[in-house]
């Protein structure tokens, strides 16, 4: 049996570091465009490597967001960003927007891609579409119960991811 991973939140340099000091198998965090969340710090392209390097140092993996609701300015960027977060070597990307996936596919198609708990996946139907898509891992909506849950693992062979909220 596979233990589950725990993933923190990491949205600057010091919340990363406290995110690996107390234990986390990986953490997700945000460059300064494309993430969902942009109030939340972020990184810079150096703070982005100064993490990276913290993060391999401790062997803990890290995946970037690319939540964001995309407009068509967003695409313009987003090959040459893609590109750099693969030449830091980032262990996925967590997405969102089925035009971000798109172009992740064509452009680092060997990072693993994530989908965010923002297109609220909750039920096997739309988890098995997904991997059809190449999508390795599934946040899945914060409202299902632990037997709904069950019932999409064994529908597909993706990694799920769920948040740990209130009273298992």
């Amino acid at each position: 049996m596979k233990l589950p991973e725990l993933l923190a939140p990491a949205g600057n340099l010091e919340k990363l570091k406290m995110a690996i000091h107390c234990g986390a198998d990986a953490v997700y965090l945000s460059g300064k465009h494309y993430g969902l969340r942009t109030y939340a710090g972020n990184f810079t392209p150096p703070e982005m490597e100064e993490a990276m390097r913290l993060a391999r140092e401790q062997q803990v993996k890290v995946y970037v967001t690319l939540n964001i609701i995309a407009r068509n300015s967003d695409m313009d960027g987003l090959p040459d960003y893609l590109t750099s977060l693969s030449d830091l070597a980032v262990d996925g990307l967590i997405v969102s927007d089925p035009g971000i996936i798109v172009h992740a596919r064509q452009v680092v198609p060997h990072i693993p891609l994530h989908v965010s708990t923002q297109l609220s996946t909750s039920n096997w139907s739309s988890a098995s579409f997904w991997e059809q898509q190449g999508i390795t891992r599934v946040n899945l909506a914060r409202e299902l119960s632990l037997e709904e849950i069950t019932f999409i693992k064994r529908k597909v062979s993706l990694e799920l991811e769920i948040e740990m909220i209130g009273d298992w």
